[in-house]
C-alpha cells in the first residue's frame, strides 16, 4: 500500500495538478487511496488476520494510521521539504481537504472487514 500511495502522489504531482489543478487532484488522490486502503484491508483481514479478529483489526488500523502520520510528517517535511503549514493544511476538513478521511479509513477499513467476517 505504501508503494501505491507514493505512486499516487507522484502521479498527481507530475500529471494531474498541471491538468486539473490542486484541489481536483487532492480529491482524486484521497478517493484513490481510500479505495486502496479498503482493498488492502479486505485482503489482510480475509487472508492473514488471525483470531481474535476485532483486536487484530483494531491493532492493524492503528498501526497503519501511526505509520501514515509519521511518514507524512517525516518525509513530507525532512525529505520533500514541505513546510509544516502545507502539511497541516491537508488536515483542514472544513476547507474541503479530505486527508482526515483517508486516515479515518485506515482504522475503519480493517474493522469493517473484521465485522463482515464475523457476520
Amino acid at each position: 500500500m505504501v508503494i501505491m500511495a507514493i505512486a499516487n502522489g507522484v502521479f498527481a504531482e507530475k500529471l494531474l495538478i498541471p491538468r486539473i489543478g490542486d484541489y481536483a487532484s487532492h480529491l482524486y488522490k484521497s478517493a484513490f487511496i481510500i479505495i486502496v486502503i479498503f482493498i488492502g484491508a479486505h485482503i489482510y483481514i480475509t487472508r492473514f488476520a488471525g483470531p481474535p479478529l476485532f483486536s487484530t483489526a483494531l491493532t492493524t488500523g492503528l498501526l497503519w494510521l501511526s505509520c501514515s502520520i509519521i511518514f507524512e510528517f517525516f518525509f513530507g517535511h525532512y525529505v520533500f521539504g514541505f513546510s509544516w503549514e502545507r502539511l497541516f493544511a491537508d488536515y483542514r476538513i472544513w476547507e474541503g481537504r479530505l486527508w482526515s478521511l483517508v486516515l479515518a479509513s485506515e482504522v475503519a477499513a480493517p474493522l469493517f472487514f473484521a465485522w463482515l467476517a464475523k457476520a
